[in-house]
């Protein structure tokens, strides 16, 4: 299978630590994203030029394995981003199938995707990074340019119960010209009172 499957990757960033969770981490960067977010880390992700190219699954693994004893050694390992790393899902779960089972596999998601995105990669994904945007609907489709507020919400409340409340990770920007301390607080709350733990804010 894993033979046709493509997926279209931008960088892969190595020596991460401190930014995505335990240990020494390798960031895979992977072009496209349907929203068009004000304030994007990542707004090459959707500019034509962009340098990308196609690696096979297999090939990746091979390439991520020069990091091997740094991700053993420290719990630490790979992570899936962007771009949304979701719509990538099927190339996401070849790769997780290759790899050790002692490296961590994460992916930094804005969870606006279809369910079946999701559903395939709960066996295989350690840690969920979430970025909600705002818990607000007028807010949430101001700032990214699409609608998909409930859709986020949904599928966070899906997830939590069949991969596990421990596996993901909220987090909550405050976005300048958007929404407000306030905001942030109050959509902090909504998750907090689903009984996340791990709920975080920060500035755009």
């Amino acid at each position: 299978m894993s033979n046709n499957v493509k997926s279209e990757i931008m960088a892969i960033n190595r020596f991460r630590m401190g930014t995505d969770g335990r240990g020494i981490s390798t960031l895979v960067v992977f072009y496209g994203c349907h929203m068009n977010c004000r304030y994007c880390i990542n707004p090459q992700c959707r500019n034509e030029e962009t340098y990308r190219t196609n690696i096979k699954p297999e090939h990746l693994v091979d390439i991520l394995s020069v990091d091997d004893i740094y991700f053993r050694s420290t719990g630490g390992g790979v992570v899936f981003g962007g771009g949304e790393p979701l719509l990538q899902s099927k190339y996401i779960e070849e790769v997780c199938k290759k790899m050790p089972e002692e490296w961590q596999k994460r992916v930094e998601t804005s969870l606006n995707v279809e369910w079946d995105k999701i559903e395939p990669l709960i066996p295989y994904i350690d840690q969920w990074f979430i970025d909600i945007k705002d818990s607000y609907r007028y807010m949430y489709s101001q700032y990214t340019g699409v609608d998909g507020q409930r859709t986020v919400y949904e599928n966070v409340c899906r997830l939590s119960h069949e991969a596990g409340k421990d596996k993901l990770i909220i987090r909550i920007p405050e976005i300048p010209e958007y929404n407000t301390e306030e905001y942030v607080i109050e959509s902090m709350e909504i998750y907090s009172g689903l009984g996340f733990l791990d709920v975080f804010k920060y500035r755009k």
